[in-house]
């Protein structure tokens, strides 16, 4: 990579070497600039479950042991007898609100909070428990899945398409005692359809504002000892301009001081997805499964940061990126089914190439347009071991071993492609072991640990205790978890120009307490967790003493410590059975850098979601939904400046209505109230939009 330039001159609030380095630094990350004994038989070990659906497909009123989850402990088990706080996104309410994009899926869980940096298809982070992207772990069926060649190694969410997803599990709380590294705020696993019964296919195909139009096909079964589903999703949009859409105050260029040019009519996006699953029962005792998950996102973005007004929307400014993960998994029961044994071949890449204006420099340190190209992959090998033991509970064990590569290069008129690529690399190899069981046929206990270590670097371990009381002669649950999460310094930290391979791992520890009730039967169920994580170790980037003389721009360090706390509820209720019901959710969150004892960027201290949902008529159903977001501390890039984002709320309305089992019809309109908020600082969200669409089944 190039030598950054030490410019003195200041333009507005970016001198030309700031420039240079966000030039450099943000591209890793994003091409726009936004910076996972009587229990025992309800346990399932190597077997595939999907939740039951409720009335019209919807999420299954709360049924006790009828909601399956597998992120928790790392086996099927009901939701009810694990004692972490995990929330479960259903496929019905994935396709009624992601249809833009599989991360707007997320929306509204407790806990969590999702930035879209203008529209769909651009940089999506995720901010779990307060963690940032790069602490929170996300599976694709359960395998982890990020960006090696990112500043962070996070995933950007933007790039995921909705495929048939059955759900998406998200497990709050540190979690690498199971995970390893990264899951220091929590794990998100994305599980998609395994398919079952009879052959069954879908057509869905919609369209709406800003030149929307969106299609998805599913195709899934099983016959004799196969099963097979298969999926493919396409999107296009015309979208809206990413920077300055919506914006009412005065917005400039990147020198501070020249007036933003007039907005284009539209940045537009282009997205695919596909996802394929194969599994094949070879003896009752054997079965193999392989399963393949694509997606590819074109769009066109805006640069604030150019110096010259016409480059800010010059179409030149664009981003391809995919991402494509394939792996073949052997599970065999043994000893009578006493020993359940898993093995897992996989690998991931996501390639991105990014074309910015201004963003390279010639030896003269004149800016031009350039191609950006990254790409990071992981291959990986994993076992799991599940050992039943009776009366004496279950014991999970594995080991895993996998190698991050990263490859950057840059080119364009002035530098030809593959000018001074870097290729970065790191292997990891982990060892990990739980045991559950249960007592007196009401308290259910876990405890493990794990040990990771890298390749010429750090070795760590963590650690994790859980335990659940159940009252279930009243439907009532007191739980609580306290454990470590640790995250390895990404091999852009540790090892571009900017970067100290002896960088320690960030580190964590956190407990949550809660309490669950059910009330009336399964007609009120409520949920409140309260939970406390202490950061330490956290990266930093500056110029600091421990700069080599060549990092004259900065280097990363560990320095920083940081406390996330707060309360999360959630809550549903049926009001009037099998016409109306209610759910609620509702986050305080407390982030603080405890260095500077200043508010976190892009952490809102309280959140909530609403929604009521009529289904008295059979066949429609209606839901009205409201977010509400409270003010929220963010950062001004070009003026570098702390900001603070309005509070706000949006309401958004759906019905569809299902005509019979093989045809339905089905609209919204997104933020009824026309709303002007902001995710991002300066960075466009849509008005009031409507989408409809039509959905055939067989």
């Amino acid at each position: 990579m190039q030598s950054p330039c030490l410019a003195n001159a200041r333009r507005g609030g970016l001198t030309r070497a700031s420039r240079f380095v966000i030039s450099w630094f943000l591209p890793f990350t994003v091409p726009l600039p936004a910076l996972g004994q009587h229990a025992l038989p309800a346990i399932n070990v190597g077997r595939s479950e999907t939740p039951a659906a409720g009335a019209n497909g919807d999420a299954p009123a709360a049924s006790g042991d009828a909601e399956i989850v597998v992120t928790p402990d790392r086996v099927e088990e009901p939701k009810s007898r694990t004692a972490s706080s995990v929330s479960v996104v259903t496929a019905a309410q994935i396709e009624k609100r992601a249809s833009l994009g599989l991360a707007n899926a997320l929306r509204g869980v407790p806990g969590l909070d999702l930035y879209e940096s203008g529209g769909p298809g651009t940089q999506t982070s995720v901010f779990l428990r307060g963690a940032t992207p790069g602490q929170t772990l996300v599976l694709i069926d359960g395998i982890r899945v990020g960006d090696a060649s990112s500043t962070d190694g996070s995933i950007d969410l933007g790039n995921l398409a909705a495929t048939d997803v059955d759900r998406i599990e998200v497990l709050r709380g540190p979690q690498s005692a199971l995970y390893g590294s990264d899951a220091m705020g929590g794990v998100i696993n994305i599980i998609t359809r395994k398919g079952q019964g009879k052959p069954r296919g879908s057509i869905m195909l919609e369209g709406g504002a800003y030149g929307a139009g969106h299609a998805r096909a599913t195709l899934s079964g099983s016959e004799d000892r196969l099963s097979y589903a298969f999926s493919v999703d396409a999107l296009h949009t015309e979208a809206f301009p990413r920077y300055g859409y919506r914006i009412n105050r005065p917005l400039t260029i990147g020198d501070g001081v020249t007036p933003l040019p007039s907005l284009p009519p539209n940045d537009p996006t282009n997205r695919m997805g596909a996802t394929a699953r194969l599994a094949y029962q070879l003896t009752d005792a054997l079965s193999v499964e392989g399963g393949f998950t694509g997606y590819d996102n074109a769009i066109r973005f805006d640069n604030p940061y150019a110096f010259k007004a016409f480059n800010v929307y010059n179409p030149e400014n664009h981003a391809h990126a995919t991402f494509a993960q394939g792996y073949v998994r052997a599970d065999v029961d043994l000893f009578d089914k006493l020993l359940h044994n898993r093995v897992t071949l996989y690998a991931n890449e996501t390639m991105r190439d990014n074309w910015v204006t201004e963003s390279c420099y010639d030896a003269s340190f004149n800016a031009f347009t350039c191609r950006l190209g990254y790409r990071g992959d992981r291959r990986g090998l994993e076992y799991q071991g599940d050992l039943k033991l009776g009366a004496f509970g279950l014991v999970t064990f594995g080991v895993a071993n996998w190698t991050d590569n990263a490859h950057t290069w840059q080119g364009g008129p002035v530098l030809p492609d593959s000018t001074v690529p870097v290729d970065f690399v790191q292997t990891t190899h982990s060892g990990f072991a739980q045991h559950q069981f249960t007592l007196f046929d009401r308290l259910d206990f876990t405890y493990g640990g794990r040990i990771d270590s890298v390749e010429s670097g750090p070795t760590f371990d963590t650690w994790r205790m859980t335990a659940a009381f159940r009252l279930d002669e009243i439907g009532a649950r007191f739980r609580g978890s306290a454990g470590t999460g640790a995250k390895v310094a990404s091999l852009y930290q540790r090892f571009s120009q900017y970067g100290d391979p002896t960088l320690k791992p960030e580190r964590s520890t956190g407990y949550d307490v809660g309490f669950d009730q059910k009330l009336f039967g399964d007609r009120v169920t409520a949920s409140v967790s309260f939970f406390d994580n202490r950061f330490q170790n956290l990266i930093d980037f500056g110029v600091v003493l421990t700069c080599t003389v060549t990092q004259i721009f900065g280097c990363y360090y560990n320095v920083g410590r940081a406390e996330t706390k707060g309360i999360e509820y959630a809550g549903e209720a049926e009001i009037i059975p099998g016409q109306i019901r209610a759910r609620a959710s509702y986050t305080h969150l407390v982030a603080k850098n405890r260095t500077t004892e200043r508010s976190l960027f892009r952490r809102p201290p309280d959140k909530g979601m609403a929604s009521l949902i009529y289904m008295g008529i059979p066949g429609l159903e209606l839901e009205a939904r409201m977010l509400a977001v409270g003010e929220t501390p963010d950062y001004d890039y070009t003026n570098a400046k702390r900001v603070t984002l309005p509070a706000y709320a949006r309401v958004d309305l759906f019905a569809s209505y299902k005509f019979d089992e093989s045809f339905s019809v089905f609209g919204r309109i997104e933020n009824v109230g026309n709303t002007r908020y902001e995710e991002v600082y300066n960075y466009g969200t849509p008005g009031r939009s409507l989408y409809g669409g039509m959905k055939f089944t067989w």
